[in-house]
């Protein structure tokens, strides 16, 4: 170890280092996983709606290549292109949530840590 990491630690209270630790984060893909055995049921439902479009899509897909005419293809492709946006829009709003809670989050570990410098 450096001087400068030597330095640090003993500037460091155990109670800021497990702060410290505590604020990191996994990662986007723990997040993820986290979010099935949270308490509300809403990201379970984003769930079965991004599968549900999903196979949509490749469904729309496979019957786009088995269409006799053009009319149908017209019908099918509109139909991924319908299928493919609903599970995009499903992601972002997903994501958008993800990043609501840990703001959340952060904000609350920040209040606390506001709170208990008084």
């Amino acid at each position: 170890m450096s001087n400068f990491e030597n330095d640090l630690k003993q500037t460091l209270s155990g109670e800021d280092e497990r702060f410290i630790k505590d604020s990191f984060d996994e990662g986007f893909y723990a997040s993820v996983f986290d979010s099935l055995t949270d308490k509300s049921s809403i990201y379970r439902w984003t769930w079965v709606g991004i599968f549900l479009f999903s196979g949509i899509l490749f469904f729309a897909i496979w019957k786009f290549f088995q269409a006799d005419t053009i009319k149908d293809q017209i019908m099918w492709a509109a139909l991924a292109i319908m299928g493919n946006s609903a599970q995009i829009a499903l992601k972002i709003w997903f994501n958008m949530r993800l990043s609501r809670r840990d703001i959340l989050r952060e904000l609350k570990k920040t209040q606390l840590a506001i709170a208990a410098a008084r």
